[in-house]
């Protein structure tokens, strides 16, 4: 009898696990933008400030899932990742208010400031195709994509108001998942 009892608890876990190893990776279902609001960045940058401003978070990475450069840090239009994209770690690039976006939301900033200066063009374009990639990739619907201070919940003026949010949406828009 114990080993029929450790038989089908075995099999549920392994089931379960199974679930999970498709599951996890498969999650997301919004994508979330942000600027940094600093002149300068790349990942190890990045990862101090995190440390600094969210010291119990306990993965030591980058808050977002992808960065683009704007050419001081990162090379302009340059997309980079840490593990935390690498392993489909969930964000921490909004606030608690909106946990979800944090655990199925893929967080994308672009480094510079855009409550200040307007995007470049290489950069933007560089979101563009980044964010048509994870949309086609994981079926992320135009209306799951937002910047982060147009995410209910959110008090902040990021991705910054000389960010093109509505021509970024007419410009995702082509991918066909409405």
């Amino acid at each position: 009898m114990k080993r029929r009892q450790f038989l089908g608890a075995s099999s549920a876990v392994l089931a379960f696990a199974s679930v999970g190893a498709w599951y996890w990776p498969q999650r997301w279902d919004y994508i979330v933008v942000h600027h940094s609001a600093g002149d300068f960045g790349n990942i190890e940058f990045l990862q101090k400030v995190h440390r600094e401003r969210q010291a119990k978070d306990p993965v030591d990475a980058i808050p977002y899932h992808y960065i683009i450069g704007n050419g001081n840090g990162l090379g302009l239009g340059e997309v980079d990742s840490d593990w935390r994209e690498t392993f489909s770690i969930w964000g921490a690039h909004v606030s608690r208010n909106n946990s979800d976006r944090n655990f199925r939301g893929l967080g994308i900033c672009l480094i510079g400031n855009y409550e200040k200066h307007a995007v470049p063009d290489k950069q933007y374009a560089a979101l563009v195709d980044l964010t048509r990639t994870l949309m086609q990739k994981y079926g992320i619907p135009v209306n799951h994509v937002t910047g982060h201070g147009l995410t209910a919940g959110e008090s902040t003026k990021c991705p910054g108001k000389n960010f093109p949010m509505a021509q970024f949406l007419a410009d995702i828009a082509s991918t066909g998942l409405g």
